[in-house]
């Protein structure tokens, strides 16, 4: 293969768009650390208290006649109106953008019913739009978890990928002694790197590049997403990293062999080696059906606060999400997992969690 430096288009332009309380709280985190000026972020929300204190370049107070400003009570019909109510608000925004990135938090009002309507109005407009979506606690029962099921089907009809980060692995991954502050900062650093490992892949000139064209190929395939990182200090490690990337434990478990279209994308300081290269992306391809599309990328990227960072995104995937059967069989129940704990201190960033424990939660392929 020979490598050819290619710039990205440079009037790529990424939207990420932060709806709902969860997706504005997500925006808010990351806004001031991202500086790329093909980002923009934007905060949707029905509640004009949370847009007066929000960080973003704009933002859409939604259904604003309807609600006045008070949130949606927690209807995601109302949610659904507000965002119709605001459409031409709305189509200003997505229209300035090439690819939409959507934050969102199912199972209350203005999340679950504007999420899969944004989603619709950039469809319409053959723009590709990821939703990141973060599913309630079993524990904040059986209303919020039907609507926040209802809410993702309906994102599903209209996006062309919906990676989903239930809360309840939380638990699995971090433990039941975790503070609930410390387990929605961790919930945030995931969206963080996903969200920053995406733009650096669609914006940063590499080696090898993933362009408009290739990433609108593998999003346009139907099903389940999943979408990973790792990351690793010294080149040794990468094995390790790829590893984090596909065995996530707090993404939704998906059957990585089902998957119909994968992008590798390998960001790195100084240089990767063509052995490893090679190696990660044999194991890639052995992880996924033979007929599956996949698409590599690789950039140099000064500013990674680690020397490798590996993003993997499988689309068109059988879902692996475990509903258990309770006496109603309505109810979902987190799978039990084996023995310790994990303990994470509340610095680290969750993709640093060490082997040992991530090998005590269920992988994304459910095996």
């Amino acid at each position: 293969m020979m490598f050819e430096l290619v710039e990205n288009l440079d009037g790529l332009s990424i939207g990420v768009f932060g709806i709902g309380g969860c997706g504005c709280n997500t925006v808010n985190t990351i806004f001031n650390e991202v500086q790329n000026p093909q980002t923009k972020f934007y905060c949707v929300n029905t509640d004009k208290v949370v847009l007066e204190h929000s960080q973003s370049d704009d933002f859409v107070l939604i259904g604003a006649e309807l609600t006045n400003g008070y949130g949606a009570g927690a209807d995601p019909a109302i949610g659904l109106l507000a965002a119709q109510e605001s459409e031409d608000q709305l189509l200003t925004l997505i229209k300035s953008c090439d690819i939409l990135l959507c934050a969102t938090g199912l199972g209350g009002g203005t999340g679950t019913g504007a999420s899969p309507y944004i989603a619709k109005l950039g469809k319409d407009l053959n723009k590709p739009v990821i939703c990141i979506a973060t599913l309630p606690f079993t524990s904040e029962g059986d209303f919020r978890r039907k609507v926040a099921e209802q809410g993702l089907d309906e994102l599903k009809h209209f996006a062309n990928a919906v990676v989903t980060l239930p809360n309840d692995q939380l638990i699995e991954v971090l433990g039941n002694d975790i503070g609930l502050f410390d387990a929605f900062k961790h919930s945030n650093q995931i969206l963080h790197s996903l969200i920053t490992s995406l733009i650096d892949m669609l914006c940063y000139q590499g080696l090898i590049n993933v362009d408009l064209r290739d990433f609108q190929r593998v999003m346009d395939a139907q099903g389940d997403a999943v979408l990973g990182v790792g990351k690793c200090v010294d080149e040794g490690d990468l094995q390790m990293a790829l590893t984090q990337a596909l065995s996530n434990p707090l993404v939704s478990s998906v059957d990585m062999s089902t998957s119909t279209g994968v992008i590798v994308q390998i960001n790195c300081v100084d240089e990767i080696s063509l052995g490893s290269y090679n190696t990660i992306m044999d194991t890639v391809r052995h992880q996924v059906s033979p007929n599956a599309v996949v698409i590599c990328g690789a950039s140099k990227i000064t500013s990674l606060a680690n020397n490798f960072e590996i993003l993997i995104i499988a689309t068109g995937a059988k879902s692996q999400l475990i509903h258990a059967k309770n006496i109603d069989e309505t109810i979902p129940k987190v799978e039990q997992t084996t023995k310790a704990k994990a303990v994470v201190s509340s610095q680290s960033d969750i993709f640093d969690i060490p082997a040992f424990i991530r090998s005590q939660s269920p992988a994304p392929s459910g095996k």
